[in-house]
């Protein structure tokens, strides 16, 4: 997997993939921009995300999610973190909690800093 520089890049190499639908958060479900299309938590798999930090506040922190919905739509869903996050409900965020799910790529995920003393 790559790792990318900037939240653009990501962008445009995963809708070179296919990912090209553009999903917002509504309370409990996310919608797919200019459609009636709603995808519940139960209702897509997060196939992989990658986190980007803006150079000069950390409070720019951004978080990209590849998603396939049970329909086939496959798209994006940006979560901003801190001030500027979402209005997600806690149910549809814990979707996005992908650490102990096997079938997540991770790659481009924050690892934990393993202490061997």
């Amino acid at each position: 997997m790559n790792h990318f520089t900037t939240l653009t890049e990501a962008m445009q190499a995963l809708h070179e993939r296919g990912y090209t639908c553009e999903f917002s958060p509504h309370e409990d479900y996310l919608t797919v921009s200019s459609t009636d299309i709603r995808a519940k938590g139960d209702e897509f798999m997060v196939d992989e995300f990658h986190r980007f930090e803006g150079p000069s506040d950390p409070g720019d922190e951004m978080t990209l999610y590849a998603l396939t919905t049970q329909s086939g739509h496959k798209g994006l869903f940006v979560q901003a973190q801190g001030t500027y996050s979402n209005e997600v409900s806690p149910e549809l965020m814990a979707k996005f909690n992908v650490g102990e799910r096997p079938t997540v790529n991770t790659e481009g995920s924050v690892k934990p800093i393993v202490n061997n003393a």
